[in-house]
């Protein structure tokens, strides 16, 4: 969207929500502004709109996830693992706070403590499929792979469609030589997104490691039709002719 598109959006929609002020208590109206300014990646105006609506409601979970989400998105890092802190110390059940919590753990790359975080979350709701999502992501970095595919499967039981997941699965397959089993997984991708890129080449690599030419030659040529410029498909099928 061109920025002055943008503007335009954001002043129709802060006149819309003043005009509708009246209508709504004060901590409503400022998490609306919030929303706004987040859904326009007006993060420093949305955190000021969230601490607002906390000025108003010491308590309230959402502003707290709210403010921790916008300062990751301006890469203040610090500040939002205090947040997050501090949310816990106030709600100790919010399964969202240990969530977000290792999603940023996970992001600075500590993997140990984003484990941790997300069993917690866990503990609160297990049937979130993104915290176990983000469990089995952790678990990967740490190479505990039969961890981790406990994880995904556990995500794709509670969403079918977790498309990340499977493609997961698929990866880590690839790495403990079980190209069968990677395949499988790479396929539910390819159900869900046939175009998925590195699923098509990937499962070709497992189809060559296989030695089943044609279907990795298959794979290799739907690759390149979704992209013909990608390099690694078009040596692999050189190599399967």
């Amino acid at each position: 969207m061109p920025m002055m598109q943008k503007i335009l959006t954001i002043l129709v929609a802060s006149m819309i929500i003043a005009a509708s002020a009246c209508e709504m208590p004060p901590v409503t109206q400022a998490m609306k502004e919030a929303e706004m300014y987040r859904k326009h990646s007006q993060y420093e105006n949305a955190i000021a709109s969230y601490k607002k609506a906390l000025e108003i409601d010491p308590d309230l979970v959402d502003a707290w996830l709210g403010i921790g989400v916008c300062q990751i998105e301006l890469e203040q890092y610090d500040e939002a693992l205090k947040t997050y802190q501090e949310l816990i110390k106030k709600h100790p059940d919010s399964e969202q706070a240990y969530y977000r919590l290792g999603q940023l753990y996970l992001k600075n790359e500590n993997y140990q403590a984003a484990i941790e975080a997300f069993k917690k979350a866990l503990s609160l709701n297990n049937r979130y499929a993104d915290s176990h999502y983000h469990l089995g992501m952790a678990y990967g970095k740490l190479k505990e792979y039969d961890k981790a595919l406990k994880e995904f499967s556990a995500t794709v039981a509670l969403d079918p469609d977790f498309v990340d997941a499977y493609y997961n699965m698929g990866n880590i397959y690839t790495r403990l030589k079980k190209y069968e089993k990677a395949i499988e997984a790479y396929s539910r991708v390819l159900e869900k997104k046939p175009n998925h890129l590195m699923a098509l080449y990937l499962s070709g690599d497992s189809y060559f490691a296989l030695g089943r030419y044609r279907e990795a030659e298959a794979m290799f040529e739907k690759a390149l039709e979704v992209n013909f410029g990608f390099t690694a498909a078009q040596m692999a099928l050189k190599k399967c002719r």
